[in-house]
């Protein structure tokens, strides 16, 4: 099998993130219809371009995703040009010319391309965001903009497309995975200003995509243009600094640099540079403005040399981000609203890769990325001391308690249980038993309600890089076929430490060090029939876990060591694109996908210096090296129509069975029952989305799409039963059920209004707006009593739906080649409430309903009872009376159910500048 495996990555090696479009469609003469044999089609800016066929009909492949100029001339014919023509990466554009016979010498037409609202190739279902698109929305981040898309839920889990878990979506960047293999979270969040198109492709993805169960994220970065160009801005809350306002100033700013062009010796050698920083105190969405401050910069630099003919390009890349941040307590436990030491998160990241294109000849192109990633994680207590100590900028990076000892263990200079157990433990004095010290900085003197004192409980560092490599051939043959074969190798590094619960004396604890290999090929083609377009796939993918452990954990007795099986998976890809009419095409798709589980669930505690020593206590959660890939099967079909010029509907309905997925159970063994991942849990989506859209013409666009879905499985998480076995005692049936993030109806519409610069109220001239509406009908929960015991079954009920309105309006101001902006930016136009969390034995986010206590349960305090706290003793005469303890119970308890979390925020407004050329 390794054999033939390297034969595939021998014949096809293939380019993961595609990157290039294509533009197609004819050139006739405008009074006859005839086709102009011969006419040149060029790109501006580019040394792109072909001339038309004996039909007229021309293409120009491979086109780099993008904003262009495209003209048409024919010898006796004005040139005519489209500008604004965008190109989507994978995607073709077609661009038909009508050219005019030569009368009187003119310098020719052009006209502003109206964007294909249908993509005839396209088979599966795909929404490309432009960075024109972006700048018009109220957003600032990424994730925003995915939001925003059809079939997109988000959870308390995270992002969620169509019905799937979290972690099965993959994030490419300019071709590169930027997943954290560990967690299955997103490494780089890229600043809009640093790219040129963001693609969510949420089903029918093709071969040349590999290890995503419900969706693909395709980031391509934007390239220095043919002209130099560059912006600044700044976006920021802290305008609002009266009393009566400073419930709105949460501390924002944010700067934003981006610049790029060409070098001054050589246009065909370009650059772009982005730099983004952001600081805030309040970041956590909330009821009210909680303290979570977070500090983030990103910075994004591009190199791209253009080869002479328009033979190919050189491009070298590189991303470097850091984000910190404090988690706002109740985040973890509402205990923690009062909690001296909640934990901090400080992440990093690294992206690099160099790309060479080369087109060998007129219709075939070959691509050579090499790429490297690294992201470290720590996760534990802040260490204000050594800070204050060491007189930290704010500008620098967070520490962490025991941070020292990191380098330690990854340079092995000592064991790795002496320095996660032994010296963490040590250095960590505080750690204590809360509970005791529970009315210390108390601001009701009631103990068990409110932790205040010692340090949160996990000391965590996670760190992977890997290097990846890809080679791809793209060759178009005829008119009828492109054909893409190719692979890629990814090789990680990862390493995990971890302490959890350390001041016992037999902590939880892991460790491991691993570096597993992947490979992947596929074939692939493009059939481009007169009235079908079809694409055919198939996908091999292969891992080799490279690990051991004991071959069973949980026999003392046995030193028998077994090694993890390598697993591959063979996966067909079927997309087809009927046009029915030239404004109407149904697509249907299918395919089986593979994706790995989260290799946490592989590894954790199997190391053999780790797992025998974490089986003497209870509790313990062992990975499983033999876990296998998760697999989805899943169908669709759908039509679009445009029903006019600028109206366009179209309807999608699909179906996903998931099988495989990762999941806790318990493992009976003697001396200690454990826990331990298996593939044992399934899930089953079915939706349907409907779309229409309303193409900018008479100063406003429209887009409106609605979601029907229903996500049923038996677990929504890979800890879901351990959670119900640790937390209720139960042994929980495995059954189908509403899954946490399953949301019956999603409504997402944006309205755009685009002022020209020649309108007839001078205020008004050059505004653009938009507005974003959402509707969410509410994610359902499973209802309890007073006891915790469950009165129905797993998410038999459901919150409250929500709505809201998010406005961006910005003005452009020309002063010679100078764009000064002025922006506003509002979340939350009408303050309406936000419920994202509800206690579960009422279905409320404010009230847990429990009971008033009768007076008898509280007893007197004296000055002489370790009990006795001076902020309940209300007269200050040495004795905290019944009537006292039972009101500033009552008062902590009001206060511990007051949890802001459990609602989004509130009306926000930032406001911006900025300037540009």
């Amino acid at each position: 099998m390794i054999r033939f495996i390297a034969c595939l990555l021998i014949i096809s090696m293939h380019l993961f993130g595609a990157e290039y479009g294509k533009i197609t469609g004819r050139a006739v003469d405008s009074e006859t219809g005839d086709p102009l044999i011969g006419a040149n089609v060029i790109v501006e800016g580019t040394e792109l371009g072909t001339a038309t066929d004996e039909k007229g009909v021309y293409s120009v492949l491979y086109v780099p995703a993008g904003t262009y100029a495209v003209m048409a001339s024919y010898l006796g014919y004005d040139p005519f040009t489209y500008t604004s023509v965008v190109v989507n990466a994978d995607q073709t554009t077609v661009l038909n010319f009508r050219l005019r016979p030569t009368i009187i010498q003119v310098e020719g037409v052009t006209s502003i391309a109206v964007r294909e609202p249908i993509v005839v190739s396209q088979t599966q279902t795909s929404r490309s965001v432009t960075s024109q698109d972006i700048s018009r929305l109220p957003v600032t981040t990424i994730n925003q903009v995915i939001s925003l898309q059809a079939g997109v839920v988000q959870s308390n889990l995270g992002t969620h497309i169509r019905g799937g878990r979290n972690e099965e979506i993959t994030y490419f960047v300019d071709g590169i995975i930027t997943k954290v293999p560990q967690t299955g979270n997103v490494s780089a969040d890229m600043s809009p200003s640093a790219i040129e198109e963001v693609s969510v492709i949420s089903g029918g993805f093709d071969a040349e995509y590999g290890d995503a169960l419900s969706g693909i994220i395709n980031v391509v970065t934007r390239e220095g243009g043919s002209k130099p160009s560059g912006s600044v801005r700044y976006l920021t809350d802290q305008f609002l600094v009266s009393d009566k306002l400073d419930k709105f100033n949460c501390g924002y700013s944010l700067y934003d640099l981006s610049v790029g062009g060409p070098f001054p010796l050589t246009s065909r050698l370009r650059y772009f540079l982005s730099v983004e920083l952001m600081s805030t105190k309040s970041y956590q969405a909330a009821q009210y403005k909680v303290e979570s401050p977070r500090q983030e910069y990103r910075g994004n630099a591009r190199l791209t040399y253009l080869l002479p003919n328009a033979k190919g390009k050189v491009t070298a890349s590189a991303y470097n981000s850091r984000e910190q941040w404090i988690i706002y307590g109740p985040i973890n436990d509402p205990k923690m609203k009062y909690f001296a030491n909640v934990p901090m998160n400080r992440q990093k990241n690294v992206i690099g890769s160099m790309t060479f294109n080369y087109m060998l000849s007129a219709k075939t192109l070959t691509s050579l990325r090499l790429g490297y990633t690294s992201f470290q994680q720590i996760f534990g207590t802040r260490d204000y001391a050594w800070e204050s100590d060491h007189d930290r900028k704010w500008y620098e990076d967070y520490r962490m308690k025991a941070e020292h000892l990191i380098p330690y263990l990854t340079d092995h200079r000592l064991p790795a249980r002496q320095v996660i157990v032994d010296s963490v433990m040590q250095y960590h004095e505080e750690y204590t038993d809360r509970d005791v010290q529970a009315l210390r900085y108390n601001p009701y003197g009631i103990e068990g309600i409110f932790y205040t004192y010692g340090d949160f409980r996990v000391w965590r560092y996670w760190a992977n890089e890997d290097m990846q490599g890809r080679f791809d051939v793209t060759q178009s043959i005829g008119k009828i076929h492109e054909f893409k074969t190719g692979g890629d190798m990814i090789k990680y590094n990862m390493s995990y430490y971890d302490n959890n619960l350390p001041w016992v004396n037999n902590p939880f604890w892991d460790y491991y060090e691993r570096s597993p290999i992947k490979f992947a090929a596929y074939v692939q083609d493009k059939m481009d029939f007169e009235g079908l377009i079809a694409r055919v796939g198939m996908r091999l993918d292969y891992f080799d876990p490279r690990t051991y452990t004991y071959g069973d954990p949980g026999d003392f007795l046995s030193d028998t060591l077994t090694w993890a099986d390598n697993s591959y998976k063979v996966s067909p890809r079927l997309g087809f694109s009927l046009p029915v009419t030239d404004r109407m095409k149904f697509r249907f798709n299918y395919g089986h996908y593979f994706q790995l589980p989260v290799l946490q669930n592989l590894y954790m505690v199997t190391d053999t210096a780790v797992v025998r020593v974490a089986l003497t206590r209870g509790n313990t959660i062992i990975g499983n090296i033999f876990i296998k890939p998760q697999k989805t099967i899943m169908y669709e079909f759908g039509l679009e129509n445009q029903l006019s010029d600028v109206l366009v509907f179209g309807f999608t309905t699909y179906f996903k069975d998931i099988y495989d997925l990762s999941q806790i159970r318990k493992v009976p063994a003697l001396p200690i029952t454990y826990f331990q991942y298996f593939n044992v849990d399934y899930g089953n989506v079915k939706g349907f989305e409907f779309r229409i859209d309303k193409i900018m013409s008479s100063m406003w666009a429209l887009g409106l799409s609605y979601t029907l879905q229903f996500a049923k499985g038996t677990a929504s998480f890979a800890g879901e039963y351990y959670n119900d076995y640790y937390n209720f005692q139960i042994d929980p049936p495995v059954i189908d059920y509403w899954l946490d993030f399953d949301e019956r109806h999603l409504v997402n519409a944006n309205l755009d209004l685009q002022l020209p610069k020649d309108f007839i109220l001078i205020p008004l001239q050059s505004v653009a707006s938009s507005f974003v509406f959402t509707y969410n009908s509410g994610q359902p929960y499973t209802p309890t009593n007073l006891r915790g015991d469950r009165i129905g079954d797993e998410n038999s009920a459901r919150m409250t739906g929500s709505w809201n309105v998010d406005w961006n309006a910005s003005k452009q101001i020309m002063v010679g080649p100078i764009s000064l902006g002025l922006s506003m930016i509002i979340q939350n136009l009408f303050n309406t409430e936000q419920v994202i969390a509800v206690y579960q034995t009422t279905g409320e986010p404010d009230n847990h309903g429990d009971p008033e206590p009768s007076l008898d349960q509280f007893g007197p305090l004296t000055l002489t009872s370790t009990r006795y706290s001076p902020q309940s003793d209300f007269n200050h005469d040495g004795v905290v009376a019944a009537t006292e303890m039972k009101s500033s119970y009552m008062d902590a308890l009001a206060d511990f159910y007051n949890n802001p979390v459990n609602y989004g925020s509130p009306f926000r407004i930032q406001l911006g500048a900025s300037i540009g050329f």
